[in-house]
């Protein structure tokens, strides 16, 4: 391995578990021929999701750069070289010192050389899908809140499922794309896996949103559908008011179900990956069951889940369900099993289509 080489290792390795500590949890499992590809368009990603999420960047100027990354990654897809004044726009009077969200951001540039090693049909794929991000983050940076300091709010569940394809169903795609290249999967395992990738992705982003309200909250957004608020005679801010319990505990039940059928997506997605790829299938299963545990303890907190503060497993319930998980990652009956069981504690009315 050359000093390059290893340099840009230790520049992804660094960055993952400051960024990220589910993922630098579930990365570790996937082979030696996808880790590289997997960890740099991660951060790839969290790039443009950091131009989205920035307090320190203006929504016009968000819009500007999230367009020109958009750009930037098309003609990268296509083969052309970027040039390091445009990689730079990205990041031009961004403080490192901001965050390690910010200083990912300051050095991009060194991410898109490490980019630039991957091979050709990887870089095609991480490129293609984080342009379609990109894209679609910069319709949505113009959401800002209200005047009376309502929070910014989605429209309704087209506008949640639009949303979310832009900042996790396209992470999605982009993942399958490059387990189908990387092990050459059969063409009718490939178009099935493909079919449920987009709403792989929501259902990890819907349970994080949900779970998230009341930090969202507090920058002045919410992530969830207005008019599945107002069906239940909320408003964005009458969600933090406890004193609103029965038709907060009644609007929470409704996203549950409404996000339970991802989650039903995401698992069966998980086992039609082949058992000769354990590391893979651990990648997939792990994330999938925290969310449907994360949604179990919204469904038993509800109230506290709109209100605050945020809730979480614990890092003690962490470990049990990746050690449970490692144990029974071969055998689909088992892993459906186990997410039966959790999908249970979420209370969901919704029934689980037969696999």
């Amino acid at each position: 391995m050359d000093e390059k080489t290893e340099k840009g290792i230790d520049f992804i390795r660094d960055f993952i578990p400051k960024v990220s500590r589910t993922f630098a949890l579930t990365i570790g499992f996937l082979p030696k021929s996808l880790k590289n590809s997997v960890y740099c368009s991660y951060l790839l990603c969290r790039v443009a999701d950091t131009l989205e999420d920035s307090p320190y960047i203006g929504s016009d100027e968000k819009k500007i750069r999230l367009l020109h990354l958009n750009v930037l990654l098309k003609e990268a897809a296509r083969g052309i070289s970027l040039r390091p004044d445009q990689i730079s726009a990205l990041y031009d009077s961004v403080d490192p010192e901001m965050g390690d969200d910010h200083r990912l951001l300051a050095e991009s540039a060194e991410l898109f050389e490490i980019l630039e090693s991957l091979p050709a049909d990887h870089k095609k794929i991480i490129y293609f899908w984080a342009a379609e991000m990109a894209g679609g983050m910069a319709k949505y940076s113009q959401l800002k809140p209200a005047v009376d300091g309502s929070p910014a709010v989605l429209t309704d569940i087209q506008d949640w499922d639009k949303y979310c394809y832009y900042v996790a169903g396209t992470v999605g795609h982009m993942m399958t794309e490059l387990f189908i290249n990387n092990f050459k999967m059969d063409d009718s395992r490939s178009e099935k896996i493909k079919e449920l990738s987009n709403s792989f992705g929501l259902a990890l982003q819907k349970v994080n949103l949900i779970k998230d309200t009341p930090e969202d909250r507090d920058r002045g957004f919410c992530f969830l559908p207005l008019n599945i608020i107002t069906k239940h005679r909320l408003t964005p801010l009458s969600l933090a008011d406890s004193s609103n319990s029965p038709d907060i505990t009644e609007f929470v039940n409704h996203l549950v179900d409404l996000t339970i059928g991802h989650l039903d997506d995401a698992i069966e997605y998980t086992t039609l990956i082949p058992r000769r790829y354990r590391g893979v299938r651990m990648f997939l299963a792990v994330p999938v069951l925290l969310a449907v545990e994360t949604l179990a303890l919204i469904n038993k907190n509800p109230v506290v889940t709109m209100t605050g503060p945020p809730v979480k497993l614990n890092r003690q319930n962490v470990t049990r369900l990746v050690n449970f998980a490692s144990m029974i990652i071969l055998s689909n009956s088992a892993l459906l099993g186990y997410y039966k069981r959790l999908r249970l504690k979420t209370g969901t009315t919704v029934q689980m289509k037969v696999l």
